[in-house]
């Protein structure tokens, strides 16, 4: 029989925090599920971890070369069997009712509801604290929403109908970072979303994420405005914030002249923007010259980077 859901997790080296969401898969009080783990070619024994589990339950795929987390996650869709689609990466967790109240959602929702998402908590594994709570906010028609971020704060916290993967096509393996909030986007122009407005995912914060390596988010968020310019451009205010964006991020990084001329593209859709530009350059600057970047970068990651 064809399981209610298909849970696709992507993972790379990650063999004790891969254990962690495994087991919070098998802790969700719905069981019809099947369990896809796409494994990166991993050198950790993660594969022998894998197969010792007695779960009829999980696929095991390992790609030969490490073709990132994108391809992983297309390769999980592929072989994905159930209608509903639930992606978890290998260093989050699931509280035990996500996907129970995820499908009893969208059941009940019409079929224009293409995905439904949950609110998560941002856990740092190396203080023991939630350093912050992502509640859900935005449903129904959230595509101009998704021009100018991310709304949701994780892949882990979705459950999307296949035939939204047939409309769009696969994620885009040719972005660095970035990949989830184009994958979004392209969803919201044919379907709604829908939220269950619980915490229901634990997004665990140890210093590995893509969100902090820098060499991976610029070209991914480069790489994404430049895809996404023509619809950006429709949206000056819109526009003008991812260019602004990218220079600050090459800024923090401390490649200033690449940062420079980014700013210049901001300024040429809109030259007053010159006055916000030296603004924070005067104020903000110094916290990365005298400061901490990874502080400074902590602080404004959910302007720099959403």
């Amino acid at each position: 029989m064809m399981p209610v859901v298909s849970v696709v997790i992507s993972t790379y080296n990650r063999r004790e925090k891969l254990k962690r969401a495994l087991q919070s898969v098998f802790n969700q009080t719905l069981k019809d599920i099947e369990i896809i783990v796409v494994d990166n070619a991993s050198v950790d024994g993660t594969d022998a971890m894998v197969k010792g589990i007695e779960d009829s339950r999980i696929s095991y795929i390992k790609h030969d070369t490490n073709k990132g987390g994108p391809a992983a996650r297309n390769t999980g869709i592929k072989k994905a069997r159930a209608s509903l689609i639930a992606l978890l990466d290998d260093d989050d967790e699931w509280f035990a009712q996500k996907l129970a109240k995820q499908v009893s959602q969208m059941t009940q929702a019409p079929p224009d509801i293409g995905l439904v998402y949950v609110g998560s908590e941002i856990y740092d594994e190396a203080t023991d604290k939630i350093l912050k709570v992502n509640g859900p906010q935005h449903q129904g028609n959230v595509y101009q929403r998704l021009l100018w971020g991310t709304i949701l704060s994780s892949v882990s916290s979705v459950l999307v109908r296949r035939e939204c993967f047939e409309k769009v096509g696969d994620f885009d393996e040719t972005l660095s970072s970035c990949q989830d909030w184009d994958m979004w986007l392209r969803i919201a122009r044919y379907f709604e979303f829908d939220y269950v407005d619980e915490i229901l995912v634990r997004i665990n914060m140890h210093g590995e994420q893509i969100s902090t390596d820098y060499a991976k988010l610029i070209p991914g968020r480069t790489r994404m405005v430049q895809k996404h310019a023509e619809e950006f451009a429709q949206h000056p205010n819109i526009y003008i914030t991812h260019l602004k964006r990218i220079g600050k991020l090459h800024c923090i990084n401390g490649t200033w002249s690449l940062g420079v001329i980014w700013f210049q593209k901001a300024i040429k859709v809109r030259p007053l923007e010159i006055i916000k530009i030296l603004g924070w350059c005067l104020l903000e600057l110094p916290l990365i010259k005298y400061g901490s970047p990874a502080k400074y970068f902590k602080k404004y990651k959910g302007h720099l980077c959403s």
